[in-house]
């Protein structure tokens, strides 16, 4: 086995960017997640005050990330930002022991990843936009990330500075999930589209459950869909599977949660001024936030 040469460990900070040695390559993370196996002599800084005025360096979705990092219940962990020129390949396995640090995945007996790349321009409403994402488990990271900037590459999505941007978070196996739209505008309802099981992008009323709620939280308006499938975990990623008949016209959230999420995506809203949509995952009634991407306003 070739022993990887020893570097000085990162002192201990208050937690946010990790930038990998000479590769222009960084990792951010929001405030209080700390890496604990970096081996790159890391220097960090807070992922909100770093990435939150840096529009043309991490892109509209990693900007407004960085705004809410206090307020979402769990944005994406880690965030990798690459320069259009840097030699990712030859720093990938870096980038990986700095990221497995930060998400905390040491005695972690069968850690899932999810990677995707986050959308540098404000998405249509009820679209997915270019959504590039890959559930691996934590030995197959760096070939996720190679894929994912390749993909950036071939879908061009790359900000202003020329820089690709990756989200890195724990994979979660989600009993409901849905794709919540909010405007600051308080006489436009959040509309909410929810189904069983996990998604990805963005949902119609063939397919899932819709939900309106007005800014007061009164006379909220529900349609729900007949659901024959969902897609749940299996090894490195998801399958489909057919429901139970009992669970098919089932409603996917129930009344609470659908106005927890509501008040939660119209805080958000209000807090940076645009529409919003969130891609957000039920796990244990918790709700965890896995984008959380602006969106045109015109149409919403």
């Amino acid at each position: 086995m070739r022993q990887r040469p020893a570097t000085r460990a990162p002192r201990p900070t208050r937690g946010g960017r990790a930038r990998v040695a000479g590769s222009g390559v960084a990792v951010l993370a929001r405030r209080g997640d700390q890496p604990r196996a970096t081996r790159t002599g890391a220097t960090v800084f807070p992922l909100d005050r770093h990435a939150a005025g840096r529009v043309s360096v991490v892109g509209l979705e990693v900007a407004v990330t960085g705004r809410l990092a206090e307020l979402l219940p769990t944005p994406p962990t880690a965030i990798v930002v690459v320069p259009f020129d840097a030699d990712f390949a030859g720093v990938v396995e870096q980038v990986r022991d700095v990221t497995c640090g930060l998400l905390d995945l040491d005695g972690r007996t069968d850690p899932q990843l999810t990677v995707g790349v986050a959308c540098p321009w404000p998405v249509a409403p009820r679209t997915a936009a270019d959504l590039c994402l890959y559930n691996v488990h934590r030995d197959a990271l760096p070939e996720a990330l190679v894929e994912s900037v390749a993909a950036a590459q071939r879908d061009n999505l790359f900000t202003a500075n020329g820089n690709c941007v990756l989200l890195v978070q724990r994979f979660l196996p989600p009993r409901a999930s849905a794709v919540v739209y909010a405007s600051p505008d308080r006489r436009t309802p959040v509309r909410i589209s929810a189904r069983w099981g996990l998604t990805e992008g963005s949902l119609d009323a063939d397919t899932a459950d819709l939900f309106e709620v007005p800014s007061d939280g009164r006379g909220m308006t529900e349609t729900l869909a007949w659901k024959p499938t969902a897609n749940v975990t299996a090894h490195g990623g998801t399958h489909t599977v057919d429901l139970a008949a009992r669970c098919r016209n089932r409603r996917s959230l129930s009344r609470s949660a659908v106005l927890r999420l509501a008040a939660r995506a119209r805080s958000a809203a209000i807090a940076v001024d645009r529409a919003l949509s969130l891609d957000v995952a039920m796990f244990d009634e918790i709700p965890v936030v896995l984008r959380c991407r602006p969106c045109a306003a015109e149409g919403f």
